[in-house]
C-alpha cells in the first residue's frame, strides 16, 4: 500500500521526481490553479521523456458551497454544450494501449487498479466492492441506445495503474491500460471536499503543439485518469453517502467526454434545487446511481455517430 499523501496544491514544486507540497486547506479558485500548476510540472517531465501526451485538464466533484448570486447562493452554474473541449479520434493508432492485442481502435476502453489502491481508507469497502461499483458505472453508460459505442474493459495486468501518482511520486505506474484509467483510492489524497478528479492527457506533435487530426475541432484526447479521495467513508449501497457508484458514474461520464451541466443552488427559503439535476452536475448531493435525461443527451451528442463523427 502506498502512503497517504496529501496533495493540497498550496505550492507545487517538482524536485527529485516528486511533488512537494505543504499542509493546508483551499477555496476551490485556489484549488483550480493550483491543479493547473501541477499539471505544469507534470508536462515538464512529460516532455523530458519525450512522451506524445500531456495533462491538459482536471474536471473534480465535490461538496463545497461558493460563491453568491443575487438571494441565492450558488454551488455550480455550468451551462453550454455539455463536452469537454478535447475528444477521442475514432481509429486512432496513437492510443496503442486501447487495443493492447492488436485493434480495433473504435473501441474506448477502460482499466481499474486492482491493487490495494482499490481499497479505500475508510468505509469497509473490498476491493472487489468496488471494483464491482466501477463496473456498474461503466455499464450504465454503455447501455444508452443512442449510441453503439463499445466500452470494453482492459486487463490492468495486476500493476498499480496512475500516471499522475507516478509522476508525482506519490504511487501509480508509468504505464497506461486503457483510455480511461481508474486509479483507485491510495495514491492521492486530494484538498479540501474534493471526492474525485478526472485528468485529461492530450496528445501532442513534435513541437509539442496539441493535434487535431480529424479535424473536429476539438483536442485529440489521449487517455482519461480518475482518482478517488481516500478521507471520505465510502460506500456501496446507493443510500449511504459517499457512494462509490454515483462518484464513479460522473467522474466516468468526464472519461467518455462530458462535461459539468447544470445549476445548482440554495434558494432564498434554504431548499437545494437543480436546473436540470444530473449526473453531471458539478457538485455531489445524495447517491444518484441512474442517468438522468441531461446526462443521455450529453452522452448522445458526442458518441451517436461513432465512429463516423
Amino acid at each position: 500500500m502506498h502512503g497517504m499523501n496529501r496533495l493540497l496544491f498550496t505550492a507545487v514544486v517538482l524536485a527529485l521526481g516528486a511533488l512537494v507540497v505543504p499542509a493546508g486547506a483551499l477555496a476551490d479558485g485556489d484549488i483550480d490553479a493550483q491543479l493547473a500548476d501541477a499539471m505544469d510540472a507534470i508536462n515538464a517531465a512529460l516532455a523530458a521523456d519525450g512522451a506524445d501526451y500531456r495533462a491538459a485538464m482536471a474536471e473534480y466533484l465535490d461538496t463545497t458551497v461558493g460563491g453568491e448570486d443575487q438571494a441565492n447562493t450558488v454551488i455550480a452554474k455550468d451551462v453550454g454544450n455539455k463536452q469537454l473541449s478535447t475528444d477521442f479520434v475514432p481509429n486512432d493508432t496513437r492510443r496503442a494501449w486501447s487495443a493492447p492485442f492488436g485493434g480495433p481502435f473504435d473501441d474506448i476502453t477502460y482499466a481499474i487498479d486492482t491493487t490495494g489502491d482499490a481499497v479505500p481508507v475508510f468505509g469497509g469497502l473490498t476491493g472487489a466492492q468496488t471494483d464491482a461499483a466501477i463496473v456498474r458505472a461503466m455499464n450504465s453508460w454503455d447501455a444508452l441506445t443512442c449510441s453503439h459505442l463499445p466500452i470494453v474493459r482492459n486487463p490492468d495486468f495486476g500493476l498499480d495503474i496512475g500516471v499522475v501518482a507516478f509522476l508525482n511520486g506519490l504511487g501509480g505506474s508509468p504505464f497506461v491500460f486503457a483510455d480511461v484509467q481508474h486509479a483507485g483510492w491510495r495514491d492521492i489524497n486530494f484538498a479540501g471536499g474534493i471526492l474525485g478528479v478526472t485528468f485529461t492527457f492530450i496528445f501532442v506533435d513534435g513541437g509539442g503543439n496539441p493535434t487535431d487530426v480529424d479535424g473536429d475541432g476539438r483536442i485529440d484526447t489521449a487517455f482519461r485518469e480518475i482518482y478517488y479521495d481516500p478521507s471520505f467513508s465510502w460506500a456501496d449501497d446507493g443510500v449511504t453517502n459517499v457512494d462509490v457508484e454515483t462518484v464513479a458514474l460522473h467522474e466516468a461520464g468526464h472519461g467518455l467526454s462530458q462535461a459539468h451541466f447544470g445549476f445548482v443552488f440554495i434558494d432564498e427559503n434554504g431548499d437545494l434545487k437543480f436546473a436540470p439535476k444530473a449526473v453531471m452536475n458539478a457538485v455531489y448531493v445524495d447517491p444518484q446511481r441512474t442517468l438522468l435525461g441531461t446526462d443521455d443527451a450529453g452522452h448522445c451528442s458526442l458518441w451517436a455517430d461513432w465512429p463516423n463523427n
